[in-house]
């Protein structure tokens, strides 16, 4: 379990099949550091599934503010992820990644 001092941001359209890997490795292509990441699931004992969210707990040294700016419409399996502070924007109907953010 990940320090709850540490700063904390929330990335949603993942696609199911993101793993703890490849979400860091995108955020390590932005030179940000990762403690943490926890993908959240649906269901209950072995049948969950991915739900294509995960909250990601930053090293000390990263500005979440700077690092949601930053890492919102980059591509996880060209995908663009939605990097919020403090909720989950899945479902956004209104969401248009920046231009020129993958």
């Amino acid at each position: 379990m990940a320090d709850p001092k540490l700063p904390i941001v929330y990335v949603s359209n993942l696609p199911y099949e993101a793993t703890h890997d490849s979400i860091e490795a995108a955020f390590e292509k932005e030179h940000i550091d990762v403690e943490h990441i926890e993908l959240i699931k649906k269901g209950a004992g072995t049948r969950t599934k991915a739900c294509g969210l995960a909250a990601v707990t930053l090293k000390a040294v990263h500005d979440p503010e700077d690092v949601c700016k930053k890492m919102d419409g980059k591509a996880c399996f060209s995908r663009p992820m939605i990097v919020r502070l403090d909720k989950f924007c899945g479902d956004d109907l209104a969401y248009a990644p920046k231009p020129g953010a993958h």
